[in-house]
């Protein structure tokens, strides 16, 4: 039997390997907490809304019409999304990347991981925040296109469709109970960012620091419990 042969044979029982990790960008890739309140407070002193930050604060995650609408205010939905999107686009190549997290990402692109991100944040500011990461993303998901977003799967699965990774190879890591959600809903692994926004959901498997990004290609994968 050739070298080749073997291994493939002795790789045949072994668990999917790690080939495409996914990420929620703010508070998972970037710190952009800080920009985020900045265009709230744009959103008060222009629109009237006296909604505190930390209501929003508490929704991220969600496309900004689902926020709107458990906020009560899908009425000036339009207007409150103007004005945040046109604050936000002008500070979005300033949200600085959490520690550790640009060579991590290198580490996993060296090892032939390939790299996504699903995000609820609008394009513009998602290409403008992306820009200083010096690694391909093979695939960025965003509000506009046409699916529902998280906690849908849909832009999970469209992500390793893009991709062209089979669900099982893939791992998506996120912050918030609604990426979670959105993995589980996928039939995609899921770990919690640690040094995120939301709080582990019960049971779920966590990186404790930006750093073990960079070692996501060791793992093992399984699917999601349906």
């Amino acid at each position: 039997m050739s070298a080749a042969g073997a291994a493939r044979v002795a790789g045949a029982g072994a668990p999917p390997r790690c080939r495409l990790a996914l990420f929620d960008l703010d508070g998972v890739l970037v710190d952009s907490r800080a920009a985020m309140e900045e265009a709230w407070e744009a959103v008060q002193r222009d629109l009237g809304v006296t909604v505190p930050f930390a209501a929003y604060f508490r929704e991220i995650g969600r496309p900004f019409g689902d926020i709107m609408r458990r906020l009560g205010l899908e009425g000036q939905g339009a207007e409150i999304e103007r004005v945040y999107r046109a604050t936000a686009l002008k500070t979005a190549a300033r949200v600085p990347a959490f520690p550790g997290v640009a060579a991590a990402l290198d580490r996993l692109a060296v090892a032939g991981v390939k790299l996504g991100v699903v995000t609820s944040k609008a394009r513009p500011q998602t290409y403008w925040t992306l820009a200083q990461f010096d690694v391909p993303f093979e695939t960025i998901q965003t509000p506009e296109d046409s699916h529902p977003g998280k906690p849908a799967p849909w832009p999970l699965l469209i992500a390793a469709s893009e991709a062209r990774t089979e669900v099982a190879d893939a791992v998506f890591v996120g912050d918030m109970a609604v990426d979670c959600d959105a993995a589980r809903n996928a039939g995609m692994r899921f770990l919690h960012a640690a040094w995120g926004y939301g709080r582990r959901p019960p049971g779920v498997e966590q990186l404790r620091t930006a750093d073990e990004i960079g070692g996501l290609m060791r793992i093992g994968l399984r699917r999601a419990a349906a």
